[in-house]
């Protein structure tokens, strides 16, 4: 007891074996090669297809150039319409740059392929952090032997990788169009460079916020809202405005002009500073935690009283985003209504790509039914997202509380439909009505208008309906494969939309359900391919409806 007693203090106090060891580099960050690995291999079909999709609408932008605009002469044309447009302003920037094919393509593709990748990089990097966290898979892979920033560095690194791939590809593809080495060089890095800043951003979201959800909508709305004030800047002409977001950035490098390399140089800026707040904001928060901690919620609630109430409570926001940012695209549709046969009136090939896309008629109604053929495109990638979540819930085991309850499985799985249709509806007849008021806002037309777009957006219903069906039984009997839905709606899109710009066959065409839609307004209604859909739509929902009632649920 004395020799205790009269010992060093430091060895009278041993450490306690429980006690965290000293934060070390390279301790954080173990287990960061394997989490990569599981990752890439988590995400082995969704990133090809993200990947392939920006690829494909560049690809297809760029033929379709060459196609109508191949002279010097038609492209000095498309700059006295297009490039004057003020609705062209605030959605591709100013056109400058008219010398080749390549140049013009590269406008014509614009800022918002640039952002969409930007946006895919913040869905990636918060998939593969906050969402982990939500379920409570980040706990179990903590567990073993995994560096706090590991997970961090997973999401980033995946999210970083594909928006550099994605820039490469895309330079590559240009070089083997012939097209200037430098200037190609430059409009990939505008690709890889907003990804890079995507990435940033969507870490600190990640970070912030306590959902999955909120943090993708944090981000997304950062870089929706720096390419509005990029669009009212060239509209405007207040250069300083471009300063302000990287979206503005990746504009002034300029490539086929200046091909300048210091605006990438601030993207790289903010990826890294992004970073680095993120992995302290990391260091500094408990699991499961956030910067914004929402508001507990009432120990009871009068309102939560059915599955269909919970459904409509968790899936509600998201048809609500997904409807009002496909409204404000057609809103801006609308207003170019009016002047599309000002703009491609007087070139033959301008006239053809459109046919080629939406039919033969009047152009402003042609184009008309070719945007509302992609405004189903969406429609149906709602309907995936939404049962993506509806699978998100059952892994989390949240859907085996609910039917803990006494809730019937038909009765459980009816409430996702029905926000699912409802959803599926709300896209297009919003997107209708948003063009109609555009449309009406010109032309002053305001019954014909509004009956053309609503009419052209609604005959869209079964079509993405029977995509929905599609996903619904692969959640209904192999849950594990409902991801294979973005597949499915890459597919109708390359096979239906743009189909005939590829040259396919009928037979071929005729595999989306989307070919089949009526062409309205261009051609009367017809009730019988809108039945036909709509039957088919009615069987596979039957048939999920009788695998999720005999599969184990959390297991499948």
């Amino acid at each position: 007891m004395t020799a205790l007693t009269s010992a060093d203090p430091a060895a009278a106090s041993p450490r306690r074996a429980d006690a965290a060891p000293p934060l070390s580099l390279r301790g954080a960050f173990a287990g960061t090669a394997a989490l990569t690995r599981l990752a890439l291999r988590r995400d082995r079909v969704v990133l090809p297809v993200y990947v392939v999709v920006v690829l494909l609408m560049v690809a297809v932008t760029y033929s379709s150039v060459a196609t109508v605009y191949g002279t010097q002469a038609e492209r000095d044309e498309l700059t006295a319409s297009m490039g004057t447009n003020s609705a062209f302003l605030a959605l591709l920037g100013p056109l400058e740059h008219t010398g080749s094919v390549a140049s013009t393509a590269a406008w014509r593709v614009g800022l918002f392929m640039i952002l969409v990748l930007g946006v895919l990089a913040v869905l990636t990097v918060v998939r593969h952090t906050r969402k982990e966290e939500e379920t409570g898979r980040l706990e179990l892979v903590r567990a073993a032997r995994v560096g706090s920033l590991a997970p961090l560095a997973t999401g980033v690194l995946v999210a970083a990788g594909m928006s550099v791939v994605t820039g490469a590809l895309m330079a590559a593809m240009y070089v083997a169009q012939g097209a200037d080495g430098a200037s190609s060089v430059a409009f990939g890095l505008q690709f890889a460079a907003l990804g890079l800043a995507g990435t940033g951003i969507g870490a600190v979201c990640a970070q912030v916020a306590t959902s999955s959800r909120t943090a993708n909508t944090i981000g997304v709305l950062l870089l929706v809202a720096g390419y509005a004030l990029r669009g009212v800047a060239d509209i405007d002409s207040a250069d300083w405005l471009h300063w302000v977001s990287p979206v503005g950035w990746v504009q002034e490098i300029d490539p086929f002009g200046a091909n300048a390399w210091g605006p990438a140089l601030l993207c790289l800026a903010l990826f890294v500073v992004c970073v680095a707040v993120a992995a302290r904001l990391s260091l500094g928060r408990d699991l499961g935690a956030g910067l914004v901690q929402p508001r507990p919620g009432p120990a009871g609630s009068a309102s939560l009283t059915s599955p269909l109430a919970l459904a409509t409570r968790l899936q509600l926001p998201g048809v609500v985003s997904w409807t009002l940012g496909v409204g404000a695209y057609c809103l801006l549709v609308g207003f170019l209504l009016d002047s599309v046969d000002d703009i491609a009136g007087s070139s033959p090939q301008m006239q053809q790509i459109i046919a080629q896309l939406g039919g033969a008629g009047a152009l402003a109604q042609v184009f008309q039914v070719a945007i509302m053929g992609f405004v189903g495109i969406a429609a149906a990638a709602f309907a995936v997202t939404l049962v993506s979540r509806v699978h998100a819930e059952e892994t989390s085991g949240r859907t085996e509380l609910v039917l803990a309850t006494g809730t019937s499985r038909t009765r459980y799985l009816t409430a996702s439909v029905v926000l699912l249709v409802v959803g599926v509806v709300a896209v297009p007849l919003w997107a209708g009505l948003m063009m109609g008021l555009g449309h009406a806002l010109v032309s002053g037309g305001w019954g014909s208008a509004f009956g053309d777009a609503v009419g052209a957006g609604l005959v869209q219903v079964p079509a993405a309906m029977v995509v929905a069906g599609l996903v619904l039984v692969l959640y209904g009997w192999w849950p594990r494969l409902v991801a294979l839905g973005w597949g499915a709606v890459t597919v109708f899109l390359v096979v239906g939309q743009l189909g005939e710009l590829f040259g396919l066959p009928q037979w071929v065409r005729d595999l989306s359900p989307f070919t089949h839609v009526p062409q309205v307004p261009l051609d009367p209604f017809s009730l019988g391919p809108v039945l036909a859909l709509t039957g088919i739509a009615a069987a596979l929902v039957a048939v999920s409806y009788a695998g999720f009632r005999r599969r184990d649920v959390g297991g499948a």
